[in-house]
This record gives structure tokens, sequence and C-alpha cells, in this order.
């Protein structure tokens, strides 16, 4: 049975007063910005972080699709912590897909900017590479990309990569993440760069946490954002 994510957990906030001149460039006005949650949390997670962020649009936090216990969700298994940089393609593909259909039923015609921590941007980044024409901007936050080298990904690794202009992407990551091993998030940078328009920035001593400085970050790069 296909993944499913329930619309009625979702978490929808509007900036009062969004700019006039903050129309896209698709004409359907700002992006959307996604959020999406890590292993093991839930759709409130990062909603403290929505007044932080200065987007001056709608922003929706998604519950991932996978039940681990109360208040727990995940977007796919992961068969270890350890294994955390290689979890199963297939399974990140379907947690993609599940996305793309929330997307496709509750935002069709928009453009959307996708901002995922840890496990939530693997899936925002293979969502990236499945429809780069709805994405107008991801923001990779402690996280790592799948399938790197797969031939399943080949395809539309390419297309990606060939975008004239390419699609804009913030990564984020501490110099002290317990979680996320370097060769994962070194990794994702390289692969970042090659596909996408970049920009990288590592934070010294920072865990797998988020921080003042790297919200900042975020929200000047949000602030790029047509």
């Amino acid at each position: 049975m296909a993944l499913t994510i329930d619309d009625a957990a979702t978490v929808r906030r509007t900036s009062p007063s969004p700019p006039a001149s903050s129309a896209a460039s698709d004409g359907t006005g700002r992006p959307l910005l996604v959020v999406l949650h890590g292993y093991g949390a839930s759709e409130r997670d990062l909603l403290p972080l929505w007044p932080h962020l200065g987007f001056d649009g709608e922003t929706v936090f998604l519950r991932a699709p996978l039940a681990l216990g109360p208040g727990a969700w995940a977007w796919f298994p992961l068969p270890s912590l350890e294994a955390i940089e290689l979890p199963s393609l297939p399974a990140v593909r379907e947690a993609a897909d599940a996305l793309l259909s929330w997307l496709a039923a509750h935002a069709a015609g928009r453009r959307v900017v996708l901002a995922g921590f840890s496990q939530g941007s693997t899936v925002a980044l293979q969502a990236l590479r499945t429809a780069p024409g709805l994405v107008a901007g991801v923001v990779v936050l402690s996280g790592f990309v799948a399938g790197v080298g797969d031939a399943a990904t080949a395809e539309d690794d390419a297309r990606l990569a060939a975008l004239d202009p390419r699609v804009p992407a913030f990564f984020g990551h501490g110099t002290a993440d317990p979680v996320i091993p370097p060769v994962a998030t070194e990794l994702t940078g390289e692969w970042l760069t090659a596909h996408t328009d970049l920009v990288e920035r590592a934070y010294p001593g920072l865990p797998h946490a988020i921080d003042g400085t790297e919200l900042a970050d975020v929200r000047a790069f949000l602030a790029g954002i047509a």
C-alpha cells in the first residue's frame, strides 16, 4: 500500500502581511513553504522555528506517514542509526511520492520551497529530483541525500543538473553532529554543488540541531526566493 500523508494533521501558518512585490514568476503568488520534520518527531516539532523564518507567504508543517509511537513519526524506516547514511532508496522514493501526492492534492499549480531537517531533508531532495519543476528552492538542515551513484537516480539527477537556472539550495550542518556521519555530509555537499545553486554553511560545534545563527542564514536564503 502506498504511503499517504494525513492532511488532517497538517499545521498551516500564513504571514499576516505579505508584500505586494513578492509575486512569484509563475503568477500564483509566493511559493508554498513546506516543512518536513526528522525521524521520531512530528509536524509540530519544527513549528517554533516559523516566527524566525520571516517567510512572507504560506507555510505548512507536514506529518510523516509512518507511526513509530505516540507523537513520533518517520518518513522511511532506518536500517539502524549506524547506517543512517544508507537508507533504502525505494523507501525514500515512496516517501517522496507521498509528499508529491499531497502537493498535487493540496497545492496544485503552486511552486514550493521544501525545507527538511535530517530525514525530512532526504525526502525533500528526492522530491526535488523527481519533480524539479515544482521546486523554487530547497533547505537541507543536518540532512543527507540518498542514492548517489545509483542507476535509478541517474536520469533524474542529470535532468536536475541541466536546469538553467538551477534550483537554489541551502545546506546547513554542524561540525559536531553525532548522527549524520561526516562522509554523508561531505557527499551531500558535493551532490548539491553538482546539481543546484548551492549556499552551504558549516556551524562549528553545532550538534544534530538548529541554532540561531543557522536560522538567520535560512531567513536570508528564503528572502531571496522568488
